[in-house]
């Protein structure tokens, strides 16, 4: 994101935010736009979607909305996120992909970072070494439990 200062005919100087702009598409709120925040991602892949020209959409950017992708009002919510909608309309009816992984830089359009967002769905059970050195069954889990004066009882540990 860049910050451009420019000159208005009242001799005022107006700031704008630039983005890697998406061809096609006219954003409504350009300092929503500009939010260096990212939301969590709805889906690690883009979503087709009709869009006609010279209606007024709302993505959602910050991924809790149940209409993805487009905003329901969830970033509402006090304490939930500091990511806000961006209102757009497209120059010519079409199919459109839509970013739903939040990511992108082209907003609201899908531009490939999905590629780079972890496949692994964030409510999936934790697994790996944090599981095997932390669970109440590993070597390492013993050693501390005994140092710290627990005892083994009914497989597990108690004080």
């Amino acid at each position: 994101m860049f910050l451009r200062t420019l000159p208005q005919a009242s001799g005022t100087l107006q700031k704008t935010f630039t983005r890697g702009a998406a061809k096609g598409i006219k954003i409504e709120t350009p300092l929503n736009d500009a939010l260096p925040f990212k939301g969590i991602d709805a889906a690690k892949k883009p979503k087709k979607v009709a869009l006609d020209a010279g209606k007024s959409y709302t993505w959602c950017s910050c991924g809790l909305s149940t209409s993805q992708p487009f905003c329901d009002g969830s970033h509402k919510l006090d304490g939930l996120t500091t990511c806000r909608p961006v209102r757009f309309q497209v120059e010519k009816s079409g199919e459109y992909q839509m970013c739903m992984c939040k990511q992108t830089d082209h907003r609201p359009l899908c531009d490939g970072k999905h590629k780079n967002v972890s496949p692994i769905p964030r409510d999936a059970p934790t697994q790996g070494l944090f599981n095997i050195a932390f669970s109440d069954n590993s070597p390492v889990y013993e050693g501390v439990a005994k140092k710290l004066g627990y005892r083994p009882k009914n497989g597990g540990f108690q004080w």
